[in-house]
Protein backbone atom coordinates (compact mmCIF):
# COMPACT_ATOMS: atom_id res chain seq x y z
CA UNK A 1 0.00 0.00 0.00
CA UNK A 2 2.77 2.62 0.95
CA UNK A 3 4.49 1.60 -3.18
CA UNK A 4 0.95 2.78 -4.21
CA UNK A 5 1.18 5.99 -2.32
CA UNK A 6 4.11 6.52 -3.32
CA UNK A 7 3.44 6.28 -6.71
CA UNK A 8 0.70 8.23 -6.79
CA UNK A 9 2.21 11.15 -5.50
CA UNK A 10 5.27 11.08 -7.50
CA UNK A 11 2.38 11.29 -10.37
CA UNK A 12 0.24 13.82 -8.68
CA UNK A 13 3.94 15.76 -7.73
CA UNK A 14 6.67 14.89 -9.67
CA UNK A 15 9.87 15.90 -7.86
CA UNK A 16 11.88 18.65 -9.69
CA UNK A 17 14.49 17.25 -12.58
CA UNK A 18 18.00 18.75 -11.61
CA UNK A 19 18.62 21.16 -14.41
CA UNK A 20 22.23 21.01 -14.87
CA UNK A 21 24.14 24.30 -15.54
CA UNK A 22 25.16 25.84 -18.73
CA UNK A 23 28.93 25.49 -19.61
CA UNK A 24 29.75 29.04 -19.68
CA UNK A 25 31.76 29.67 -22.75
CA UNK A 26 35.58 30.20 -22.58
CA UNK A 27 37.42 33.52 -22.65
CA UNK A 28 38.26 33.16 -26.43
CA UNK A 29 41.62 34.65 -25.80
CA UNK A 30 42.95 33.58 -29.20
CA UNK A 31 39.90 34.60 -30.85
CA UNK A 32 40.31 38.53 -29.41
CA UNK A 33 44.14 38.05 -30.70
CA UNK A 34 42.84 37.39 -33.60
CA UNK A 35 40.31 40.46 -34.10
CA UNK A 36 43.17 42.33 -33.19
CA UNK A 37 45.57 41.39 -35.53
CA UNK A 38 43.45 41.38 -38.55
CA UNK A 39 41.64 44.65 -37.52
CA UNK A 40 45.69 45.82 -37.12
CA UNK A 41 46.39 44.56 -40.47
CA UNK A 42 43.73 46.32 -42.47
CA UNK A 43 44.28 49.43 -40.94
CA UNK A 44 48.26 49.58 -41.50
CA UNK A 45 47.82 48.24 -44.65
CA UNK A 46 44.88 50.03 -46.22
CA UNK A 47 46.83 52.34 -48.01
CA UNK A 48 49.11 49.52 -49.69
CA UNK A 49 45.69 46.87 -50.44
CA UNK A 50 43.52 46.93 -53.79
CA UNK A 51 39.67 46.98 -53.15
CA UNK A 52 39.50 42.90 -53.04
CA UNK A 53 42.51 42.97 -50.54
CA UNK A 54 40.76 45.26 -48.03
CA UNK A 55 36.97 43.46 -48.57
CA UNK A 56 38.89 40.48 -47.82
CA UNK A 57 40.45 41.63 -44.48
CA UNK A 58 37.07 43.58 -43.67
CA UNK A 59 35.13 40.74 -44.14
CA UNK A 60 37.28 38.21 -42.41
CA UNK A 61 37.57 40.90 -39.07
CA UNK A 62 33.70 40.97 -39.83
CA UNK A 63 33.63 37.39 -39.70
CA UNK A 64 35.71 37.17 -36.51
CA UNK A 65 33.62 39.35 -34.53
CA UNK A 66 30.27 37.73 -35.50
CA UNK A 67 32.12 34.44 -34.17
CA UNK A 68 32.69 36.10 -30.74
CA UNK A 69 29.37 37.81 -30.73
CA UNK A 70 27.43 34.38 -31.48
CA UNK A 71 29.94 32.14 -28.67
CA UNK A 72 29.55 35.42 -26.31
CA UNK A 73 26.45 37.70 -26.84
CA UNK A 74 23.20 36.85 -24.93
CA UNK A 75 20.87 36.74 -28.05
CA UNK A 76 17.45 34.39 -28.26
CA UNK A 77 18.07 31.26 -30.23
CA UNK A 78 16.91 32.86 -33.42
CA UNK A 79 19.10 36.03 -33.50
CA UNK A 80 21.65 33.30 -33.13
CA UNK A 81 21.08 31.95 -36.05
CA UNK A 82 21.56 34.94 -37.71
CA UNK A 83 24.67 36.14 -36.72
CA UNK A 84 25.74 32.87 -37.13
CA UNK A 85 24.78 32.30 -40.70
CA UNK A 86 26.55 35.71 -41.27
CA UNK A 87 29.91 35.12 -39.77
CA UNK A 88 29.69 31.58 -42.32
CA UNK A 89 28.78 34.25 -44.33
CA UNK A 90 31.35 36.79 -44.27
CA UNK A 91 33.81 34.16 -43.82
CA UNK A 92 33.12 32.53 -47.20
CA UNK A 93 32.84 35.89 -48.98
CA UNK A 94 36.43 36.39 -47.63
CA UNK A 95 38.04 32.98 -48.75
CA UNK A 96 36.15 33.61 -52.13
CA UNK A 97 38.24 36.85 -52.44
CA UNK A 98 41.35 35.17 -51.60
CA UNK A 99 40.82 32.84 -54.22
CA UNK A 100 39.89 35.40 -56.69
CA UNK A 101 43.27 37.69 -56.06
CA UNK A 102 45.30 34.32 -56.51
CA UNK A 103 43.97 33.78 -59.77
CA UNK A 104 44.48 37.49 -60.70
CA UNK A 105 47.95 37.42 -58.87
CA UNK A 106 48.96 34.10 -60.53
CA UNK A 107 46.86 33.63 -64.02
CA UNK A 108 45.59 36.64 -65.04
Amino acid sequence: MAKQYKKLQNKLHPKAVKKEPEAKPGKDYLLLIMIGITFILTFAGWEQFDNTNRAMYFLLTLSLTLTYLYRHGNFPEKIRAYVNAASLGSIGLAVALFLLNLYYQFFG
